[in-house]
């Protein structure tokens, strides 16, 4: 792990045949400010569920500074 707080590494969530992730890579470093958009569908609340640990990855990794 690097010094972010938390950070994604080819990340990949799949519901059945549904792709949901595809090989996200992402970090928020210690006083960052970040914020999640995009198009309804794009995997904006499936990507912060694995990050708040509701959901594991189907891939990747995801590493958290505690």
């Amino acid at each position: 792990m690097t010094g972010n707080l938390i950070e994604t590494r080819g990340v990949t969530k799949r519901y059945g045949n549904l792709e949901a992730l595809r090989g996200v890579d992402f970090h928020v470093a210690q006083n960052e400010i970040v914020g999640l958009l995009g198009d309804n569908g794009a995997g904006k609340s499936t990507l912060v569920k694995l990050l708040s640990g509701i959901n594991p990855p189907t891939s990747g990794e995801i590493w958290a500074l505690l």
